[in-house]
């Protein structure tokens, strides 16, 4: 972050005096901001100067000036009126989340602060919101953060300047302080690095050889979302036996059929297929919609074993044109152990019954187009 070099040189100063005893008040202060929600500045200096007064605002730290630099907006805040004519007069506030990410930001570079009861308090109201910000992320994973987050480091704005003096401290809390000056004396950068922190190994983008799927590997977020496709790719190629619909064929034969009255775990596992067909073929889409109401007409069909395992699907659709059969073969995916076994020829007549003669939709493999010749039925070849 860029500030001006005499900031920073004030806080090289005020880094190397000692601490003074902390003269806050336990949880007052913190209290009235997180029930308030909003923090003036000038009762933002009074709490940090409760803690560490070596900030001497704005001797050394300008709130106001660190809080732009930040990008944490000051706004217009009013006393709630009790009728809308009511006159009433604003001042300008920092969020209680903005100000505990700026007291954070000040902690990180060694000065003596200490957040814990403020983020506990504003932690209640941001655990249910689905999206937070940058500062609210701060405020939520403060204690696990805390002394770990990566070094800071403040740069003078740019001017010409011959030869430097780089001077190191440390903190009695363990902070890591690198101090840059040139010749003349005149800051160029100070640099702190936190006691606990740990610089995190490369991050490097790898391919999973079993499922394809491209992640970064020391990323949770990446190995998580990899963990989870790679889970829900393998119950389809890798099928166990699937009690629900071994049940549902128990009580009635024709409940491998999938319509638009079907219950939403069938679709959804036609779905699942649909989808591993487009990944194999290059598809831009999948050829089944899970809401019916988005695809009336289709008619899906689920393959199984005698074990009990869904080894398949595949779909049917009517055909409006002149020429056409009435119905098509619109896709068909099994398993890949589940191949050259003979399961679509077991349900061929099947399909025969209900559709009578259907056309295939292109393009057709060449182990579909050798099935259909042992079957009579090249002409469907197109």
């Amino acid at each position: 972050m860029e500030i001006e070099a005499k900031t920073i040189e004030a806080i090289w100063q005020a880094l190397q005096r000692p601490a003074p005893v902390t003269s806050r008040w336990p949880n007052t202060m913190d209290k009235r901001i997180a029930e308030e929600g909003w923090a003036s500045d000038a009762e933002l200096e009074d709490y940090l100067l409760s803690q560490d007064r070596r900030l001497d605002p704005p001797a050394v730290i300008d709130l106001k000036t660190l809080a732009a630099a930040l990008g944490l907006p000051s706004r217009w805040v009013f006393p709630r009126p009790a009728r809308r004519n009511d006159e009433v007069y604003g001042f300008q506030k920092l969020s209680a989340v903005d100000a505990a990410a700026l007291c954070i930001w000040l902690e990180r570079l060694g000065f003596r602060i200490d957040v814990s009861e403020l983020c506990d308090r504003l932690r209640g109201r941001l655990t249910a919101s689905p999206y937070v910000t940058g500062e609210e992320i701060s405020v939520l994973f403060y204690e696990e953060n805390r002394h770990r987050l990566e070094p800071v480091t403040l740069t003078a704005p740019h001017r010409e300047w011959n030869g430097r003096i780089t001077t190191r401290f440390k903190t009695p809390h363990g902070y890591r302080v690198e101090y840059v000056a040139d010749t003349d004396g005149q800051a160029l950068w100070l640099t702190v690095r936190a006691p606990k922190y740990r610089k995190r190994p490369e991050s490097k983008a790898v391919e999973c050889p079993a499922c394809g799927m491209t992640y970064v590997k020391g990323s949770r977020t990446d190995e998580q979302s990899h963990r989870s496709f790679h889970r829900k790719l393998f119950s389809i190629i890798e099928p166990r036996p699937h009690r629900r619909f071994m049940q549902a064929l128990e009580r009635d034969l024709d409940a491998a059929w999938v319509d638009a009255a079907s219950p939403k775990w069938k679709r959804q596992e036609v779905y699942d297929r649909a989808l591993e067909f487009k990944r194999e073929l290059g598809y831009d889409f999948p050829q089944w919609a899970l809401d019916a109401g988005h695809d009336p007409d289709a008619v899906g069909f689920l393959f199984s074993d005698d074990d009990g395992r869904i080894i398949g699907a595949c779909s049917f659709r009517p055909q409006g044109h002149p020429g056409e059969r009435p119905w098509r073969l619109d896709w068909i995916w099994l398993c890949p152990s589940a191949r050259r076994k003979g399961h679509l020829g077991r349900q061929w007549d099947r399909f025969r019954q209900r559709f009578g003669v259907f056309d295939i939709e292109p393009p057709i493999s060449e182990a579909m187009q050798a099935f259909l010749r042992k079957r009579g039925c090249a002409h469907l070849i197109r």
